[in-house]
Formats: structure tokens, sequence, C-alpha cells
């Protein structure tokens, strides 16, 4: 037997044991509750805002955006996005836009495609502050748009955080690049290029060891041309993932050069060349 004294510490302690459980599950059961609302409501504003006055019309024949249904990094979302090809044709898809509805900055890329026979398809990496939307939009370029829309759940956070790194060495290692090519080389066919550059991507919401807001700093623009015609574009925008990654499609005729082209919003220019074999 436990002496009263001893029996009443052990009580309290498995009341205070028991409160702990409580709060914890609670915790657990808002935090995924809160991870599980999308609201589609934001997408009126973001129509205004991005496309005033234009009809965006339902998109699934056309456009299909795939990602994860719950992403438990926010800041290494991956997603792809595919145009059909037997309606692209006709309907002659100049740009995607990526939009991001519960992000603080809401639009995330914009993909650019030339007047030419080449594949849209593309996959990359993106950042969620919370459980959102993900919509992916084609523009024609007679003037209509198409959509897409798929919902991704997550604890969130991906916009915002920490800087802890070492800012000369971050510095310095921006605009490495890495790019890949299938190998063999198919002439006449689709063939897939990875491209991967280094950089942090800052969105401008994360906070220093001293408590204020870092300055945004991104890869704003890049370009990729085959033989000195544009293959692709895009307009890169903070929602998009540290150490930008882009995978796409392309068919080349035959041995030919690539150069891409990256500029960050402090207006520095990074270089590649890759040769086609």
């Amino acid at each position: 037997m436990y002496p009263k004294s001893a029996m009443t510490v052990r009580l309290n302690w498995l009341k205070l044991w028991r409160s702990l459980l409580v709060v914890t599950i609670y915790l657990v059961v808002s935090l995924q509750a809160q991870a599980g609302v999308i609201d589609d409501e934001l997408w009126p504003a973001i129509h205004e805002a991005f496309f005033a006055g234009k009809t965006v019309e339902d998109g699934n024949r056309l456009i299909q955006i795939t990602a994860p249904p719950v992403a438990e990094d926010a800041g290494l979302v991956p997603i792809s996005v595919g145009i059909d090809t037997l309606h692209s044709d006709a309907l002659q898809v100049a740009k995607v836009y990526l939009i991001t509805d519960a992000n603080p900055v809401q639009l995330t890329a914009i993909f650019h495609f030339p007047k030419n026979k080449q594949p849209i398809h593309f996959s990359t990496r993106v950042r969620l502050e919370k459980s959102s939307y993900m919509r992916a939009i084609a523009e024609t370029r007679d003037g209509r748009y198409y959509m897409h829309k798929v919902g991704i759940k997550t604890p969130g956070g991906g916009c915002g955080g920490g800087i802890g790194s070492d800012e000369a060495q971050l510095r310095a290692e921006a605009g490495r690049m890495k790019v890949q090519l299938a190998d063999p080389v198919r002439y006449g066919e689709v063939n897939t290029l990875s491209f991967n550059i280094k950089h942090p991507m800052r969105t401008g919401f994360e906070r220093t060891v001293y408590g204020y807001y870092a300055k945004p700093y991104f890869i704003k623009r890049l370009d990729f041309m085959l033989d000195n015609a544009p293959l692709m574009s895009v307009d890169v925008g903070v929602g998009i993932s540290a150490n930008p990654y882009i995978r796409f499609e392309f068919i080349p005729s035959g041995s030919a050069t690539i150069d891409i082209l990256a500029q960050d919003n402090e207006d520095r220019h990074y270089q590649q060349e890759i040769r086609v074999p």
C-alpha cells in the first residue's frame, strides 16, 4: 500500500498526464481539421485580380494538373501539368498560369510556349502556406481561358519560416544549374529535360534571427532556347520552391544546342549551354 501522501502525488500526476493528453489530442485534431479545409471562396477575387472581364471555362478536357492530395512538406509540393495534344493543336495554347489560392502571393508562375509543335507537359515544385486549391489555367492565342484545379491538404507554413543559412555562401552558390537529358535522345520523338537551379527563392515572409522580415530574393525568369529559337519561358514567382526544379518534354529534330538563361529579382543573370547529341 502507498502512503496517503504518495497516493495523492501519484493521482495528481495521473491527472496532469491526462490533461496533457487531452490537450495534445485537441491540438492534433485541430491542426488536422485546419489542414483539411480547402476554401474555394477565394476564386472570384482571384478571377477579378488576374482575369478581369475574361471568361474562364472548365478545362478538364484540355488541361490537367496533378498533385498529391496531402503534402506533408508544404515547402516542396510536386505538381505536373499536361495539355491534351488532341485539343491543343486546334486551340494553340500560348500560356499556362499556375495559381495557388491560399498563398499570400497567389500567382505562382506563368509558363510561355512558342508557336511550334512542341508538347506541353511539365512538372515543378511549389510552396503552400496552407491547404489550398492549385489551378492551372491555359490561355490560347485567340484569348480563351481553360482551367483545371486540384485540392491539396497540408499542415502549411511553406511560404514563411526562419533563415539560418550563411548569407555569403548562399549567394556564392546561387545560380548553379544541373541539367539532364533523356538518354538516349530520340530525334523526332518526345524527350524529357530536367532542370534544377540553386537558389533560396526567398518569399519576403521569412524572418531572420533578429526577428525582421528578410528581403525577397528569387529567380524571376527562365528562358529555354533550342538553337536560338524559344522552347519555353517561365515567369517565376515566390510560390515556386527553393532551388527551382522543372521537368518538361520537347521534340528535337536532330543534334542541337539548348541555352538556359536565368535572371533573379536583383538582376543577376545565370546561363548554361548543353548539347543535344
